[in-house]
């Protein structure tokens, strides 16, 4: 069971949970309501002073953030700690027999492989009675000889025999063959079809970059960064404390 009560004397509690029912404290409700209607008096910021006001309201509405993310984790940690437990606990168990499934299916998949190898070459062989076998009925056909006409019957035969063997080689039931793939080269694939992969930046690399060309004292950073495909700019950052 987890339990939180209301201790405002020591930490104010925000959400209080039973079991998996959570519910936000009836005080919370209200300070979140008084906040909210005092911070909405703040219509405009011209002036420094409106500024200082803005700021106060500001740090009051953190201050609560800040109460109930505290909160909300203090809740939550115990319920984390029992689904790794849980999560642990099946893994464990489970090691062995994904290892025996893993070990199963290699050898069902290297017979697979072995049946695709023979099939592949009774297939050639087909290809090649059928060729074999029109050839020598061209040539029955054209001398009418009593040697081409049995070599055109061995042709046929052959080539008989050989869609025999290729009707006869079949995957084991419950196998398949699948398309798969593994990138052997990234920036080949990014450059011959860009709508294959996908590309995100790295900001804190990137910022911290902007942040060193800066204090290099770079005469003009905002023409490094275009030429990197880049807009860097500063923005205000506005303190909560």
């Amino acid at each position: 069971m987890i339990t939180k009560t209301n201790q405002l004397d020591a930490m104010p509690i925000i959400l209080s949970g039973d079991g998996y029912s959570l519910t936000i404290d009836p005080n919370a409700h209200v300070r979140k309501q008084t906040m909210l209607s005092a911070s909405a008096a703040i219509g405009k910021v011209t002036t420094n002073d409106e500024s200082g006001d803005a700021r106060v309201h500001l740090s009051r509405l953190a201050a609560m953030r800040i109460e109930v993310d505290k909160c909300r984790k203090e809740i939550k940690e115990p319920v984390l700690r029992v689904g790794k437990l849980i999560d642990q606990a099946a893994k464990d168990f489970l090691a062995e027999i994904e290892l025996e499934e893993g070990r199963i299916k290699g050898l069902i998949g290297d017979h697979a492989n072995e049946v695709a190898r023979l099939k592949a070459i009774a297939e050639a062989e087909e290809r090649r009675a059928f060729e074999f076998a029109r050839a020598a009925r061209e040539a029955a056909e054209e001398t009418g000889r009593i040697a081409d006409v049995l070599a055109h019957r061995e042709a046929v035969a052959a080539k008989l025999a050989a869609s025999d063997e290729v009707a006869s080689t079949k995957l084991a039931q419950g196998v398949r063959f699948a398309w798969d793939f593994e990138v052997t080269d990234m920036k080949l694939l990014a450059a011959i079809k860009p709508d294959f992969v996908e590309m995100t930046e790295r900001r804190a690399v990137i910022l911290a970059w902007i942040k060193a060309l800066d204090a290099g004292e770079v005469e003009d950073v905002d023409a490094h960064c275009f030429m990197a495909g880049i807009r860097a700019f500063k923005k205000p950052v506005v303190s909560s404390k």
